[in-house]
């Protein structure tokens, strides 16, 4: 049954219209102003939105453009009195999909939700995905993505997916394991997480008095992913020695555990990601040519946030609602201010940091909505920190974006803010320590005579 929030603050216009439209089998929740329709939309789902323009607190433009932020998808029908048809047009231009007049003609109302539905369920049947994606997003960019997966995914042959930290290449891979429909689980390792001297055991595991300490036989992630999914993220990391085993695990489709002569036929289907520029490595020697065309049959790549900006308000609103449900927190929206510091951030710690940023500002903000107090300090510096990442082009006078700039400027300020411990200072920016470190070395910023 279609679900429909009618909003107004004069309560015989919900009273009568609400009837009217439960009369004709629609389920109608009404809420007195924009801020009990929030409350409302925390944990119900609606087709369709009726919005009085004028309302006591937010008003009917403003709660669209709130709902346009998170969902593009929703009917949004705003009702207006006679002689407002500037704000109506208005309406339309901001993302409603009709307007009405006061009185209201029920019979012209219910024909228009009907119309707006049956468009709506075409839209969706031609367009969406054969599958369910659990990723937030309206960008076409990651639409993109998801067509390519659902070509891609079924069929048995290895994925490599690369992206930047923070940019979900785990959950790209898990989608993918969901979508090929294979038996076996999904078994992830990351390769970064352990010494060279581990790896091997962890990957084709050992029998019993196969070395010292040996004491009972332990599969490796390899056999545990027998029939399904073996994930080796970070594979960019992966010592040249372990890089030549698995080149030939993956031309024989074969392995044997460590201290045994015995083979097991490989039955899981690899994907693999990193966030390095992986080509590059080749060109250096760090990676095998050889095994780089193995994993990179198909090729995935993840944009940053900073190239999927569409993506950004929606991602804050989901997990707005998520810290809200974790700290018993009532936030309702993010103030426009905000809302610009977050637009105008690059994200160099992409999704994952996005996450920590709104976690934070739900955690300490003592109001319902999040303002730019509530934003960390290096977010509320956006112009310092833009300027400083614009560098003189060798070429004119022109200035060119160096993201590498941005991302040591912003690795050095948590370390600066953190007294230099690692681990505090990775968390306020989204990063794992082992991440951290991994920028620490490629800036070299291993001492606290740190040179920007």
């Amino acid at each position: 049954m279609t679900r429909i929030l009618l909003i107004d603050d004069e309560k015989n216009i919900l009273k009568t219209v609400g009837s009217n439209l439960e009369q004709n089998g629609f389920n109608v929740d009404v809420a007195i102003s924009a801020e009990v329709a929030s409350t409302k939309m925390d944990s119900n789902k609606y087709d369709v939105i009726l919005c009085d323009l004028i309302l006591t607190g937010m008003s009917g433009l403003d709660f669209l453009s709130l709902i346009r932020n998170t969902n593009k998808d929703m009917i949004f029908i705003m009702i207006t009195a006679n002689g407002f048809i500037d704000d109506a047009v208005k309406a339309i231009k901001i993302g409603a999909d009709d307007f009405i007049s006061k009185p209201i003609d029920m019979d012209g109302l219910i024909n228009n939700i009907n119309i707006l539905l049956s468009k709506k369920e075409n839209y969706h049947n031609e367009n969406k995905p054969q599958f369910d994606t659990k990723l937030i997003y309206q960008s076409k960019i990651m639409e993109d993505l998801i067509k390519e997966i659902g070509m891609i995914a079924k069929a048995p042959s290895n994925i490599l997916i690369t992206g930047e930290t923070g940019t979900g290449k785990e959950l790209i891979a898990k989608i993918i394991h969901e979508v090929s429909g294979r038996k076996g689980p999904f078994v992830g390792i990351n390769i970064n997480a352990y010494p060279d001297s581990l790896i091997e055991n962890e990957l084709f595991g050992h029998v019993k008095g196969s070395f010292t300490n040996a004491i009972n036989t332990q599969k490796g992630k390899f056999e545990l992913a027998s029939n399904g999914t073996l994930f080796l993220d970070e594979i960019g990391e992966m010592p040249l020695f372990i890089q030549s085993k698995l080149l030939r695990i993956l031309q024989e489709r074969e392995f044997s555990m460590l201290g045994s002569n015995s083979v097991i036929k490989l039955t899981a289907r690899i994907v693999s990601a990193t966030n390095i520029d992986i080509e590059s490595a080749v060109l250096q020697n760090k990676f095998r040519e050889d095994l780089f065309y193995r994993i990179n049959v198909f090729h995935v790549k993840v944009p940053p946030l900073r190239e999927r900006k569409d993506d950004i308000m929606p991602l804050v609103y989901y997990f707005i609602k998520r810290f809200n449900a974790e700290n018993k927190k009532n936030v309702v929206s993010i103030s426009k201010d905000a809302e610009e510091k977050l637009m105008q951030y690059s994200f160099p710690g992409n999704i994952r940091e996005l996450e920590n940023i709104i976690e934070r500002a739900v955690i300490i903000t003592p109001y319902d909505i999040i303002e730019v107090d509530n934003l960390p300090n290096y977010l509320k510096k956006t112009g310092e920190v833009v300027s400083s990442i614009l560098m003189p082009s060798n070429n004119n006078s022109d200035y060119d974006l160096n993201l590498d700039a941005v991302e040591k400027e912003l690795v050095i300020k948590a370390l600066e803010k953190n007294n230099y411990n690692q681990t505090k200072a990775a968390a306020s920016i989204g990063l794992s320590r082992k991440q951290l470190r991994t920028k620490m070395k490629k800036y070299e910023l291993f001492n606290k005579n740190i040179k920007r």
